[in-house]
């Protein structure tokens, strides 16, 4: 009886156990964002040296830049200004595959809680919805490294991130200690892509206001209309 009742309790253990490791895909994961953050010490130019997108993992980057800055207002999800802190990142990227070598351009403005400076929102009039955006850790003058996620309606969750550094490159044992962060934030490292910077020229870079998905296992491009839960 005693060794029945013994593999009960072992049985029991190893499903709380596989139960724990089961994601729920439609849910952001639990996130502390680095404490003590200093914002202006994360203003400034920066290079995207990896990242990772959860409904981007055919699709690769080069010459993928951002420059921060601060904002004393933001745009609402109705259009309308809140004069509120605000950082605003400016980035420009290259498709790889581009022949031509386009250069595009983007940006994106959160709102800034001061009494939690390394967790930002973000809303806009394309998406019924709320970004979180959190700086997991930075060491301001040399690297830092982002989470971004949001919750759809109907679907998985988005989830991307940002390896940023001040320099084009970042060390080996760096970068490797910037990606054991990710997989407890649910981010699947075999689909964290280097973006290369070499052979990125100075040309304007026009604007691409729309987000470009590609699945998994396709090459088609698509510019999906996405509605997000604000809850």
């Amino acid at each position: 009886m005693a060794k029945i009742v013994l593999l009960l309790g072992i049985l029991v253990i190893m499903l709380d156990v596989a139960l724990g490791r089961i994601v729920n895909k439609r849910k952001c994961p639990e996130v502390r964002a680095v404490p003590h953050f200093d914002l202006s010490q994360m203003l400034g130019d920066w290079y995207v040296v990896e990242y990772y997108a959860s409904a981007e993992e055919a699709l690769s980057y080069s010459c993928m830049r951002a420059v921060f800055t601060e904002d004393d207002h933001v745009q609402t999800a109705d259009g309308s200004v809140e004069w509120t802190p605000g950082v605003t990142m400016n980035f420009t990227y290259r498709f790889a595959d581009d022949p031509l070598g386009e250069n595009l351009l983007g940006n994106i403005t959160w709102r800034v809680d001061l009494n939690e400076p390394a967790h930002w929102t973000h809303s806009e009039l394309t998406y019924d919805g709320i970004y979180n955006t959190y700086v997991l850790d930075t060491e301001y003058k040399t690297w830092a490294l982002l989470l971004h996620c949001a919750e759809q309606r109907e679907g998985a969750r988005y989830l991307s991130a940002f390896v940023l550094s001040r320099k084009s490159t970042l060390p080996k044992n760096v970068m490797a200690y910037l990606r054991d962060k990710l997989p407890r934030y649910d981010v699947d490292i075999k689909y964290v892509f280097p973006i290369p910077h070499n052979e990125c020229t100075s040309t304007p870079a026009k604007y691409n206001y729309s987000p470009i998905l590609v699945e998994a296992g396709s090459k088609t491009i698509k510019r999906p209309g996405i509605s997000y839960n604000t809850n």
